[in-house]
């Protein structure tokens, strides 16, 4: 409301005039920009003088200096506008401003009703009331600043004629509250007062008197100060603002029932109540399954997840429409006739929401059936109840409880005789969540056989006529290859080239199942588009932390597979975050964890208690098994840290590196790592490359001698050696096992050396060379071209030249060694440079064990090195208790 009225000049003549214009739909001949920018001059109180004649009105406002103004004619039943602006739009939006003023001014003047609309309580900002019948703007009206002289008398034709009473009946609708106006004739007719219904009872009726034409108009002014809007076809007033309504009840309704004549709704008094909070409960049971959508696997054998919400108010049952209303509005209140005011608690709206993002992010209801198993994701959530139908509860506690393990099976169940007590479970683990239309991710340890169980599935649970797929890094086809040449040579085999496609039909074979295709990775992205025109059997995916990221191409393809069973072979399945357990199954089971979204937003909220409801989730379609656990036959692991001496050259280097990267960066840790982070990493990249050799770093030309690591590992390896033990060093840096290759030559020169780098083209030549080797021999292995896929269990010592950040990766470099078919104690020797970053970081690793202990009893997560050191020379510089070179110690002497 503005703190004063503008300066008003008129005649009885002139404010009659426009008192009758006002009964019409002015607003129609604007536009709704100009209709919203007229109401905001109006109200901010921008309009300094009004005039009115019995032909215009003249509106006046002056603008930072500047001098405005409009003149309203109305001439052969329209409007027009002329103004002292070239902004039509403008000019008519103070025409705009102009009519609200004069709407106040035949407010103040003529109103016969009992009580002024300013004695009436406010029940907000007056901008929010949009404009009612032939009025627009707000209604409540400032004192009268009509000139000395002019009279504030009636026009003489707004006294003609009785006024009939004005009933105004209230009943709740969906939107809100809202009355409809009615003229009560002496013999207790009700004639529709607003709308098209008034237009047309007018046309057999004699016309409304001034009076009434008065009382319409006060009426729209006391319906506009309480925020109601105005629908001209109807003529249904509606107050929408749903918390306000209890305070419009209680301290405005009772003030207009000395205005008009007033009938409630029995319901309405509900409102007085305020919001009652609805239950909601979700009710499962399954039906036929339809097609599935991409990715979502088969048709569904046990039918589809059908679930229905059901939403109550105390013993109500909301109908199909007011639950509709309520899911739509979410967490906010809404207006039920016959109930009242409901809303849904925020955890439970927000249980609802994430449901409906879910299936949408899956392929969404229109498109897919919901498959059984997100009732397991459902199941898991306190914050909402679960029915289950006694079909669909039978089905769950099938998937829950794995049959018993059956006796030793004969050759003819397709089971190789050679499987392992604990590979024969893993088989028909997988065999009870495929035939329950369940997938699932077979966690072993490396080194306990997971290929040679999938392998075993296939053979002995054949879906016939349909293509199965492996997909796998292409370092590990050559694996499958010979994996099935000697097991399972029945199978019909193909390799994916640039040149093939799935279309290629079996061979006529011993195998009733289609082709077995053998993917790398990268190849099956290059066949992207075929995977939409093909179904396979069973789609496995070897390795399956190569999916962790959700954003990659390669793992958008892979979600793309349509498979009637799908399996996921990962030793590490959390190698870095949580997040790579939600990609991995975001492909086995879509939707079981939630959208990508509201998983990251529930770890960050809760971590704790997420992290135990996705352990509760993922529990049933997961098998993890340790060697300790199963394999008893495997010899005993002993882990070791080996402490390395700094030479002269390295401590020197270190030294000066670390002071210049200080200097660089700051000693902040968070603004290093936010801010900075490529310079970050390379300070790291460059201190770990002194640690493990000063030649490493492209400024310096050091002999051999000047690696404090090297000159260890060639003196441990002295005994190992005599003794004719084979072994394995792996190392990140290729450049580092080159020069490893170079002193072992030097002190070693007729100790078989072999190698793999990711330069070397046939990966099985050197492993079956080292293997078969008769006495000592070393495998120099880089740890990203064969940490995985090879069978190393000749050696029994590991040497782990430089410390890796990610536990499960060096885990899966020690399987290589420690694995089925190992006889002989393993012994594993990290090398660590003491006082300096390599020990610092090796004590944060164990972070990483708790967390994937937590989730699937293995090994990964993640760590934030801002919660570990309170700055970054904490990190980095060296420290006292380094291990000192005893030849350089003797030097000094």
């Amino acid at each position: 409301m503005q703190p004063h009225g503008p300066k008003r000049i008129y005649t009885p003549q002139s404010l009659e005039f426009w008192f009758e214009k006002l009964e019409s739909d002015w607003a129609r001949f604007f536009s709704a920009g100009q209709l919203d920018e007229g109401r905001r001059i109006y109200r901010d109180g921008e309009v300094r003088e009004l005039e009115l004649t019995d032909k215009d009105a003249i509106i006046h406002r002056r603008i930072q200096k500047k001098d405005e103004y409009a003149v309203i004619e109305w001439e052969n039943g329209r409007l027009h506008v002329r103004s002292s602006s070239t902004d039509q739009d403008l000019a008519k939006a103070l025409a705009i401003a102009g009519l609200h003023e004069i709407e106040e001014l035949v407010c103040d003047e003529v109103s016969p009703l009992p009580l002024e609309i300013t004695d009436l309580p406010a029940a907000g900002p007056a901008d929010a009331a949009p404009p009612g019948p032939g009025v627009s703007g707000n209604g409540a009206a400032p004192a009268s600043s009509a000139p000395a002289g002019a009279p504030a008398a009636k026009p003489s034709s707004l006294a003609s004629g009785p006024a009939r009473p004005l009933l105004l009946v209230f009943t709740i609708q969906p939107a809100g509250l809202a009355f409809e106006a009615f003229w009560q004739n002496p013999d207790g007719i009700r004639i529709p007062a607003l709308g098209q219904a008034a237009s047309d009872a007018a046309k057999s009726l004699p016309a409304i008197t001034s009076a009434e034409r008065a009382r319409l108009i006060g009426l729209a002014a006391y319906s506009r100060k309480a925020h109601f809007s105005y629908d001209q076809k109807t003529g249904v007033y509606l107050l929408g603002s749903i918390g306000a309504l209890p305070d419009f009840l209680r301290a405005i309704l009772p003030a207009w029932k000395r205005l008009f004549a007033i009938e409630i709704a029995d319901d309405v008094a509900l409102l007085l109540d305020g919001p009652r909070t609805l239950e909601i409960e979700a009710v499962a049971s399954t039906r036929p399954a339809g097609k599935a959508a991409p990715g979502a696997g088969g048709a569904q054998p046990g039918g589809a997840l059908d679930l229905r919400w059901i939403f109550k108010a105390g013993e109500r049952l909301l109908s199909d429409e007011e639950a509709a209303l309520v899911a739509r509005r979410g967490a906010q209140p809404t207006l039920l006739p016959g109930i009242g005011i409901v809303t849904l608690a925020p955890e439970r709206a927000e249980t609802f929401d994430q449901w409906q993002r879910n299936l949408s992010d899956i392929g969404g209801p229109g498109s897919a059936s919901p498959s059984p198993y997100l009732v397991f994701s459902l199941f898991n959530d306190a914050r909402l109840k679960l029915v289950l139908s006694p079909e669909l509860e039978a089905w769950r506690q099938r998937v829950l409880t794995p049959p018993a393990l059956s006796p030793a099976p004969p050759p003819a169940a397709g089971l190789p005789a050679l499987l392992r007590p604990y590979q024969r479970r893993g088989v028909e683990w997988m065999r009870h969540l495929a035939d329950n239309d369940c997938h699932g991710l077979l966690a072993d340890e490396m080194g306990l056989g997971k290929t040679l169980q999938v392998l075993s599935l296939l053979a002995s649970r054949p879906v016939p006529d349909k293509p199965s797929l492996i997909v796998c890094p292409a370092s590990v086809v050559p694996v499958w290859q010979e994996e099935i040449a000697q097991f399972f040579p029945q199978f019909t085999v193909e390799v994916l080239k640039n040149t093939h496609d799935f279309a290629v039909r079996p061979q006529t074979g011993l195998w009733s199942g289609g082709v077995l295709w053998l993917a790398s990775y990268a190849q099956l992205r290059r066949h992207r588009e075929q995977l939409d025109a093909t179904e396979f059997a069973y789609a496995v995916l070897d390795e399956g932390q190569f999916i962790k990221n959700p954003d990659a191409k390669t793992t958008k393809t892979c979600f793309a597979i349509r498979a009637a069973h799908r399996i996921v072979l990962s030793g590490t399945p959390l190698e870095n975050r949580q997040l790579d357990l939600w990609s991995i199954f975001r492909y086995l089971l879509p939707g079981l964890l939630g959208t990508r979204a509201a998983f990251e937003a529930a770890l960050a909220a809760d971590r704790e208690g997420t992290l135990a409801r996705i352990r509760a989730q993922i529990a049933p379609f997961i098998l993890r098994r340790t060697k300790r656990e199963v394999a008893t036959e495997l010899p005993q692991k002993v882990e070791m840290e080996l402490l390395c001496p700094l030479t002269d050259v390295q401590r020197a280097e270190y030294a000066r590196i670390c002071s210049e990267g200080l200097e660089r960066l700051g000693d902040d840790m968070n603004t290093a790592l936010r801010k900075r982070s490529f310079g970050f990493l390379a300070l790291l990249t460059r201190l770990r490359q002194i640690c493990c050799d000063p030649d490493m770093v492209p400024w310096l030309d050091t002999p051999v001698s000047d690696s404090g690591k090297i000159k260890l590992l060639v003196e441990k390896l002295a005994e190992i050696i005599s003794g004719g033990h084979k072994v394995v060093i792996f190392s990140q840096f290729v450049m580092l096992l080159e020069r490893v290759h170079e002193a072992l030559a030097a002190a070693y020169p007729d100790l078989p050396r072999f190698e793999i780098t990711g330069m070397t083209a046939d990966r099985l030549k050197p492993v079956q060379a080292f293997q078969s080797a008769a006495g000592p021999a070393a495998f120099l292995v880089s740890l990203k071209a064969g940490g995985t896929g090879i069978t190393l269990h000749a050696a029994d010592y590991i040497f782990l030249l430089d410390p890796w950040w990610n536990p499960a990766v060096e885990e899966q470099a020690i399987d290589r060694v420690h694995r089925i078919g190992q006889t002989s104690t393993v012994f594993v020797y990290r090398m660590v440079t003491a006082g300096t970053i390599e020990e610092r970081i090796q004590a944060l690793k164990e972070t990483k064990r708790d967390l994937f202990e937590k989730l699937v009893g293995g090994l990964g997560g993640d760590f934030d090195l801002t919660q570990h050191f309170s700055s970054l020379r904490d990190l980095l510089q060296l420290t006292t208790n380094e291990v000192v070179d005893p030849e350089a110690e003797f030097a000094t002497i």
